[in-house]
């Protein structure tokens, strides 16, 4: 998938390999990762939490643009290429959006229950991981990165459920929008940190 210039070659021929990054480590990665995508996720949970918009489904919609807008550009600090932050953004995006999809498909189509949001987030999480290695020309381990995303995707979802349920109100909707984010964030980092392992090894052949 080439069109976003994001494979080992198209950098290389881009940026060269003098001016890749050192690549940083997957422990680092993954709790930047958290810890941005936590902030971004707060902020978007604001909107349900002080009912900024009314109507569900603008609400979502609203949500989601926040996550669209902020998470490509706070991400994109972990890609290794120079000058990488409108490329990655705009990828990003395009499989967030994905995701939001196949969530609201499930969610609204099973009314809320079910497991509506399980089986939406695990289908969605899934087109994200084949969208981003395509994109960052990865083969291979597609379950594993998947299934380190789903399960810190799934834990921080539903520990902040907990966590809402226990303390309710806004606070309650923040703590559930800060537990989703930083386990988003962290499945997150490390995905992108696996998408680019073929740039690093292409860049350390090539010097």
């Amino acid at each position: 998938m080439k069109i976003f210039g994001l494979t080992p070659s198209q950098v290389l021929e881009r940026s060269g390999t003098e001016n890749i990054k050192n690549p940083h480590s997957l422990a680092y990665s993954i709790l930047y990762g958290g810890l941005s995508f936590g902030i971004v996720s707060v902020i978007a949970y604001s909107i349900w939490a002080f009912r900024l918009i009314r109507g569900q489904a603008p609400m979502y919609a609203s949500i989601a643009l926040v996550y669209l807008l902020l998470s490509g550009w706070v991400l994109s600090r972990l890609t290794l290429a120079p000058k990488n932050q409108i490329r990655f953004t705009v990828l990003f995006a395009v499989a967030f959006l994905g995701y939001a999809i196949l969530w609201c498909v499930f969610w609204f189509g099973l009314k809320g229950q079910h497991h509506g949001d399980l089986y939406g987030s695990a289908l969605g999480l899934l087109l994200m991981a084949i969208i981003m290695k395509r994109a960052f020309g990865s083969q291979g381990n597609l379950l594993f990165v998947f299934g380190i995303l789903f399960t810190f995707h799934t834990l921080g979802y539903y520990i902040g459920d907990d966590l809402y349920q226990i303390t309710r109100g806004s606070t309650g909707r923040l703590l559930w929008g800060a537990c989703h984010g930083i386990g988003f964030g962290a499945g997150l980092g490390c995905l992108i940190h696996q998408c680019q392992r073929p740039l690093t090894e292409s860049s350390q052949s090539t010097h």
